[in-house]
């Protein structure tokens, strides 16, 4: 599956949401983690994070995710009658 450049909520281990709040990456009490993926590798999955107004890249490792959902993007369409 193709994860680059699309934006997943992660399910972070107790471990995993350690470390995220070790890097300074706020989440909320759910361990779910919203964020956009630059890049995956046997590793974890790269994370692109907005920290003081910059973008970080940050490695989640695979040992750190429960699980996680792609978020389906929502495309501006009409619908409706034309008059």
């Amino acid at each position: 599956m193709k994860l680059a450049g699309k934006k997943v909520a992660v399910i972070l281990t107790e471990d995993g949401r350690q470390v995220v709040q070790l890097a300074s990456i706020g989440i909320p009490e759910s361990n779910l983690l919203l964020v956009v993926v630059h890049e995956t590798e046997d590793l974890g999955i790269w994370i692109r994070i907005q920290r003081d107004d910059e973008e970080h890249f940050f490695l989640l490792r695979w040992e750190y995710v429960l699980g996680m959902d792609v978020l389906s993007e929502v495309e501006n369409k009409a619908f409706g009658l034309r008059g």
